[in-house]
């Protein structure tokens, strides 16, 4: 069953989609209309599902549960993975992408994929304090206190 998202407690879990640019109105639209649907019947083992998504910044999909109400399974997560795969083909536009991260530079979001990352780095056009988008996060609390941090505090700070 969907709910507010704002409703989740913080130590709901949480996965993160992301695209390399923005979404358009339409694409907005779509996956709101795909996500809500599939969340409104998603279940684990049979039982209803706590869930809640947020479009974040115009690229990123969130999807939220709130395993203290239902404890969810592994082929319930596959299940979600079906509708982001779903999405994806729909908008053509691939939201399983892990090799591309999402930065901030002057305010506005920008992408690169993980190769020229490291390039950047290495000719200094990225420093330690560039800002990122933590995609690895776990829980809502996550997303609110470590969703974007700094370059130096991420698992890419090996590059640096």
């Amino acid at each position: 069953m969907i709910v507010d998202f704002k409703i989740l407690p913080e130590d709901s879990r949480v996965w993160v989609y992301q695209s390399d640019r923005d979404f358009t109105q339409v694409e907005t639209e779509i996956i709101e209309d795909k996500t809500s649907q599939f969340l409104d019947n998603w279940k684990a083992h049979g039982n209803d599902l706590q869930a809640s998504y947020l479009i974040k910044d115009k690229r990123f999909l969130i999807i939220a549960v709130n395993e203290k109400f239902n404890p969810i399974g592994g082929c319930s997560i596959d299940y979600s993975l079906q509708l982001v795969n779903d999405i994806s083909s729909t908008i053509n536009l691939d939201l399983l992408d892990r090799l591309t991260v999402n930065y901030r530079s002057e305010n506005v979001i920008k992408s690169v994929n993980l190769r020229d990352l490291k390039n950047k780095i290495k000719s200094r056009t990225f420093s330690s304090e560039t800002v990122i988008f933590n995609t690895t996060i776990k829980t809502k609390k996550d997303l609110i206190t470590d969703f974007e941090i700094k370059l130096r505090s991420s698992w890419l700070s090996k590059f640096i």
